[in-house]
């Protein structure tokens, strides 16, 4: 669990710099794809926090495999945005 919330802590700084290019990609306020990508986006870190806390005190209580599974939540936006990263890299 530990390993797993440092990769989300290292994760914001690029999320971050992510985060500001979403907000300026999404020009067009017309299209419903782009405000949930910007709500989807920004709640990245919030995800973090809520899921941390919960796994944390499902550690607690001695039901590890919830714990696990519960941290592992955040890891569709570090994939999403590892692959966002690699495409702006890879292309530019």
């Amino acid at each position: 669990m530990g390993v797993l919330q440092g990769v989300y802590v290292l994760f914001l700084a690029p999320w971050f710099f992510l985060a500001i290019g979403v907000v300026m990609g999404a020009a067009n306020w017309n299209s419903p794809f782009a405000a949930l990508l910007i709500v989807a986006w920004g709640g990245y870190p919030f995800v973090v926090l809520a899921t941390t806390g919960a796994a944390w005190v499902l550690f607690a209580t001695g039901r590890l495999a919830a714990a696990r599974w519960t941290n592992r939540v955040p890891l569709v936006w570090v994939a999403a945005g590892t692959a966002l990263l690699t495409w702006i890299l890879v292309a530019g």
